[in-house]
């Protein structure tokens, strides 16, 4: 009898110990919210209740061992370590990006340009700048991602692959060493086949970076309504299952987006669905994912994303306004700051996940 007591308090003990575990919510932000300096996002970002801050640095060394902050003295006089510490003061969840791969592009330091990834001093000199980074800045930073939908560039670029993964392999051995407690993982997106380039990371990751837009018909057509369509394919939550399923690691998703432009098979209502459906996954997957960050709180002003392009781009980009559409209608709020069924959808699914536990 004694025994069977014993077993019995033991396991309510279990079962209190498991729910306090559980009740720590995934942490949750918006964009990058807020800024340094900017009184409107504050506001918002009390008001979303968000807690968890997505940011990018640049492999930035002119030549070999000349950072830019290497001489700053005076904390203060470092804008991005100074928000760092702020932010992570007020019980932020902080993940830093390095942006040396960014979606089509590799960012080197102009004298290894040319140089393969793996190259003997290209190794030497990125783990030489991550130590240096890392004692600056890595006691605020909870997530570390090596580049920013790195599979967008080397699906173009196979060839380079296997050095990436090197110098990946060559970044965690350092960020293991010096900052034990820190997660490393490389950032991917949605689209060519994650899945494929997971299988070389996975095992020496801590999480998987991911940014994830909401399917619509930008070149073909694909309603929105797809997306949070569990009968379908392409239905989010089969996506972000099937890369919870291989490696066994934490999903960090850095930018979650969704279109609301109607010329896309899209609308404000089908958006608010969507953050309501990405919710109740969240609910139904905790434990598996590390933080969410939806991509951005305000539309980007349309005519003036309209002539950057074209500027960069050339003349050719007008042919592709499907493109301009996209990139100017995935904000909670419309340009002119009205808030969108969406904005109004987060606010209540945040309050629900953190409220029903």
């Amino acid at each position: 009898m004694f025994a069977a007591r014993t077993l019995a308090a033991f396991a309510a003990v279990l079962v209190l110990m498991t729910a306090g575990a559980r009740a720590e919510p995934v942490p949750i932000g918006v964009g990058g919210l807020p800024h340094a300096g900017n009184d409107e996002e504050s506001a918002i970002s009390k008001e979303l209740g968000l807690n968890f801050i997505t940011e990018s640095a640049p492999w930035d060394e002119p030549k070999e061992g000349d950072y830019a902050w290497a001489d700053i003295k005076d904390p203060t006089d470092d804008p991005f370590g100074e928000r760092l510490r702020k932010l992570k003061g007020q019980g932020c969840t902080l993940s830093v990006t390095l942006k040396v791969v960014d979606d089509d592009k590799k960012h080197m330091p102009f004298y290894l340009e040319g140089k393969p990834l793996d190259d003997p001093k290209v190794l030497a000199r990125w783990q030489a700048f991550l130590k240096a980074f890392l004692e600056r800045y890595g006691d605020s930073i909870d997530y570390l991602n090596f580049g920013q939908k790195v599979n967008a560039y080397f699906a173009k670029h196979e060839a380079e692959w296997p050095a990436f993964a090197k110098f990946v392999a060559a970044g965690v051995q350092v960020a293991r060493k010096d900052k034990p407690k820190l997660s490393v993982g490389v950032g991917l997106k949605d689209t060519d086949d994650p899945v494929k380039y997971w299988r070389d990371l996975a095992p020496g990751c801590g999480h998987l970076a991911l940014a994830y837009m909401a399917p619509c018909s930008v070149f073909t057509k694909q309603p929105t309504s797809q997306a949070i369509d569990p009968r379908q394919g392409v239905y989010f939550g089969k996506v972000f299952d099937s890369l919870l399923r291989l490696g066994g690691k934490k999903l960090l998703l850095t930018e979650v987006g969704c279109t609301s432009h109607a010329s896309l098979d899209s609308s404000p209502e089908i958006q608010a669905q969507f953050i309501t459906a990405l919710f109740a996954w969240l609910r139904q997957s905790e434990g598996r994912v590390a933080a969410v960050s939806y991509i951005c709180d305000k539309d980007w002003p349309y005519e003036a994303s309209k002539t950057a392009l074209r500027q960069a781009l050339g003349d050719d980009i007008l042919k592709y306004r499907g493109v301009i559409r996209l990139l100017t209608s995935e904000g909670l709020r419309f340009e002119d700051g009205k808030k969108k069924p969406a904005y109004d959808a987060f606010k209540k699914a945040v309050e629900l996940y953190r409220g029903k536990r």
